[in-house]
């Protein structure tokens, strides 16, 4: 799937039109028409803008991949997303020691 079909699809998905989406990058809705058609591409701060507002990867806009968001919470287990919110509480050092550890335990199962 190419960039013009997955930002349609993306927008048709929450009922959002082209006006809205231009307005919330403060482009012209004519610009969004044409990256739909093809006949033109977003800038890359453009491209960015748009996976933000529609919570996906670039490379799933760009149609690189069918993973929306590898790193949304909805791929996480309950246990994972307490994990990884417990990480993010710790300090810089200690999110360190984690990864020096979790990569000794990782390199002990193989």
């Amino acid at each position: 799937m190419d960039f013009m079909t997955r930002l349609y699809d993306l927008r048709e998905e929450i009922d959002m039109k082209q006006k809205d989406l231009a307005a919330m990058l403060t482009i012209k809705p004519s610009a969004i028409s044409k990256y739909e058609k093809g006949i033109a591409q977003p800038s890359i701060p453009t491209l960015i803008k748009i996976a933000e507002i529609f919570h996906v990867s670039m490379d799933y806009l760009l149609g690189l991949s069918s993973v929306k968001n590898p790193y949304s919470t909805d791929n996480f287990t309950p246990k994972e997303a307490e994990i990884i919110a417990k990480y993010r509480k710790l300090t810089k050092e200690n999110q360190i020691r984690i990864d020096e550890r979790l990569g000794a335990m990782i390199d002990s199962q193989r």
